[in-house]
């Protein structure tokens, strides 16, 4: 392999890391804001009971 293939392999490979890492942080926080917004409106189900 070439020196340029395998820079490129290599910068594929760090790119994948960082695009799945804020993917999963964007899922985390996506679930979180639902997960809240279940509570707020059980709790002001439960309030007004």
């Amino acid at each position: 392999m070439s020196d340029k293939e395998q820079e490129a392999i290599e910068t594929t490979e760090e790119e994948d890391k960082t695009s799945l890492q804020g993917t999963l942080l964007s899922v985390f926080f996506v679930g979180l804001f639902i997960v809240a917004s279940w509570i707020s409106v059980y709790l002001l189900f439960l309030n007004r009971l």
